[in-house]
């Protein structure tokens, strides 16, 4: 009986001096390097760059680097499918949906992302914004608003696998 007692004993200060731990992490400790696009990128380049990084999710900067928003494959595929609907009618008229959609830059397909993080944000905040708001990433920025990095649930839970 006294074992389980100590036992109990031990796993609750593990599980406090965890959550102080965890506490005293910031964005900082779980960005990872951005996938990043221009604004002025065509959608050839968006492909390239999501297939060859094997990623879903690319941040939109303009020349200042400044974030501006991010493009995802899902938006590349609605785009696509919208086009394809018309296909039909496209071959009538002799115009393939796919100039239309190659021709499209960045800052014609972006989204506006509702939620940055900054440098010393606490961790507790990020993971909030993460799991409770349903973000799949959240860029963060330096005080100038340019992107300095990326965090996603993986981000994240690979940093709380190492602390």
């Amino acid at each position: 009986m006294f074992d389980f007692l100590k036992d109990a004993r031990r796993d609750s200060a593990e599980y406090l001096e965890f959550e102080e731990e965890v506490k005293k992490l910031t964005a900082k400790d779980a960005m990872i390097r951005p996938m990043l696009l221009y604004d002025t990128d065509d959608c050839k380049t968006i492909i390239k760059k999501l297939k060859r990084e094997d990623t879903n999710v690319c941040i939109v900067i303009n020349k200042d680097k400044k974030f501006i928003g991010e493009i995802g494959d899902n938006d590349l595929i609605k785009l696509f499918l919208q086009q394809v609907k018309f296909e039909p009618l496209v071959q009538i008229l002799n115009i393939g949906y796919r100039r239309e959609f190659l021709y499209k830059s960045a800052k014609d397909m972006i989204n506006k992302h509702k939620a940055t993080v900054k440098i010393n944000t606490p961790i507790n905040k990020v993971i909030e914004l993460i799991y409770k708001d349903g973000f799949n990433y959240i860029p963060v920025l330096d005080d100038k608003k340019r992107v300095i990095g990326v965090i996603t649930p993986s981000s994240v839970i690979e940093l709380l696998k190492e602390n």
